[in-house]
């Protein structure tokens, strides 16, 4: 009996601690909140003032000035070494140099000889030319403090407010909507769903623009050399992507890798019609030019402890996406998306077979058996772009507010699987390292292996794997998890 008692004294201590933590947690962001909103107040009333036409009295706010990556620093204290995520995609630098440089470890950039190399290290420092008024207002966000003087996190739904008044002073048009790329919204999405993760930003990899005099003379043997061109190229990639493993995967200790792009069959022909001057080459040659890729990919997808995810293509087939489709990528999941506004998906998206799933579009729906999770959007891509209660959400550029998305595509389901891979280490896993083992059992816990699709061939589509998940309908993210937002 004592010992029950003992026992029963102890647990309600530890629930005690428990709710006092999570009380002290809510006061704390009520705070922030609070003085957050006090601070937008004042910052507007101050942009109001200001008049970039150069005929008010502060106009020389309105002055443009350099801003470069190196101005910046990056502030470990407030972020989780164990969420370093990688992101590779062009249009990154911008954001990452002008608002959220102190959540941004490392910017790399792949430069004429094929090699990734960092900011700040030598000829690559992104610079950008902002109005005082901005950098001054973006940085004060970017440094923003609590009540304990500790730098912290600020969601840009709660800098709703102060948008009108920056776009008004620094219209995107006629500023800065030309650094905007495909890489924008998935960069943000990670930044804004993983408060307390740091980012490692990369240039896409297109190493047969770097070394097209190669890539296009494949067969060539030139005069100094004893091997084709295909091999010195293979040689090259397997070159820069051990160099890349070393310096960029184990140099800062990266444990997610966001990648919305690919190589495929028909990107080689691609480049072949943009880079070369000569007829397609033969379906041999083609191939043989994609596998050189394959020493990337298994830096990518089978670096130790590293869990990646990548956009899928659409309209796959086994010869376009050879290198898409192969499972012997272990730690790589293949993210697709679908939309609807009721998934009447549960929590772990197990589906009975008595109800009809969602629908994939057509280009989705002959890809399936390759796509390991589908992402649901929770919008209608027609005006007037009806949405559901928790939609997939796309940041402004400067991070002064968020609002539904209005088109869907496979590169923007990526960083949301993989928000939700964070999302479920730091609920289910927390006290485990990421292990090749762990990401396989993460893998098998954000897809379970209890569903049935009407519709769907068992065997050759999914195997009993629920592939359908809808994370946001139950807020299966860092930044709800931690009450940012709800």
């Amino acid at each position: 009996m004592l010992k029950l008692k003992f026992t029963k004294l102890v647990c309600c201590s530890c629930m005690l601690w428990g709710v006092s933590t999570s009380v002290n947690a809510q006061n704390d962001l009520q705070y922030l909140k609070q003085k957050v909103a006090s601070w937008v107040t004042d910052k507007v009333i101050e942009l109001k003032e200001l008049n970039c036409d150069n005929t008010g009295i502060n106009s020389f706010q309105c002055e443009k000035e350099a801003i470069r990556f190196s101005d910046g620093r990056f502030n470990p204290a407030k972020l989780d070494p164990n969420q370093t995520i990688l992101i590779l995609d062009d249009g990154l630098e911008f954001s990452s140099t002008v608002r959220y440089r102190s959540r941004i470890k490392a910017a790399y950039e792949q430069m004429n000889d094929g090699f990734y190399h960092q900011a700040e290290q030598g000829d690559y420092d992104p610079e950008f030319n902002l109005p005082l008024l901005a950098i001054n207002t973006l940085r004060e966000i970017d440094q923003f403090t609590d009540e304990n003087s500790n730098e912290t996190f600020i969601p840009a739904l709660w800098l709703s407010q102060l948008k009108p008044e920056m776009e008004r002073l620094y219209p995107a048009s006629d500023n800065y909507s030309q650094y905007l790329d495909h890489g924008k919204m998935p960069l943000l999405y990670l930044l804004e769903h993983n408060p307390k993760a740091e980012l490692v930003i990369a240039s896409a990899p297109d190493f047969f623009k770097q070394k097209h005099t190669l890539f296009c003379q494949p067969d060539k043997i030139e005069e100094d050399q004893q091997s084709t061109n295909l091999v010195r190229l293979e040689q090259h990639i397997f070159e820069a992507a051990d160099a890349f493993k070393t310096e960029v995967i184990n140099g800062q200790n990266i444990n997610y890798i966001n990648y919305s792009g690919g190589y495929t069959l028909n990107t080689v022909k691609s480049d072949w019609n943009k880079f070369c001057k000569t007829n397609l080459p033969s379906n041999q040659t083609l191939k043989a030019l994609l596998n050189t890729i394959r020493p990337f990919y298994d830096v990518l997808f089978n670096s130790e402890g590293v869990f990646a995810f990548q956009a899928s293509d659409v309209n796959m087939t086994t010869t376009n996406n050879v290198l898409d489709i192969d499972k012997n990528y272990k730690n790589r999941m293949l993210v697709g998306d679908f939309t609807i506004l009721d998934s009447e998906l549960p929590e772990d998206g197990a589906f009975s077979y008595w109800k009809r799933p969602p629908e994939l579009l057509y280009n989705r729906n002959n890809s399936k058996r390759w796509i390991d999770i589908f992402i649901n959007f929770g919008i209608i891509e027609v005006r007037p772009f009806p949405y559901n209660e928790t939609p997939l959400m796309n940041t402004h550029p400067l991070g002064l507010n968020s609002l539904p998305i209005s088109s869907m595509q496979p590169s923007w389901a990526a960083p949301v699987a993989l928000s939700r891979a964070i999302h479920l280490k730091n609920t289910i896993f927390i006290d485990k390292g990421l292990t090749n083992d762990l990401i396989i059992e993460m893998k098998n816990k954000m897809t379970p292996n209890n569903c049935s699709y009407q519709g769907w061939s068992y065997y050759r589509d999914y195997n009993g794997t629920c592939k359908l998940q809808d994370p946001l309908l139950h807020r299966q993210h860092e930044v709800y998890r931690l009450r940012y937002l709800e």
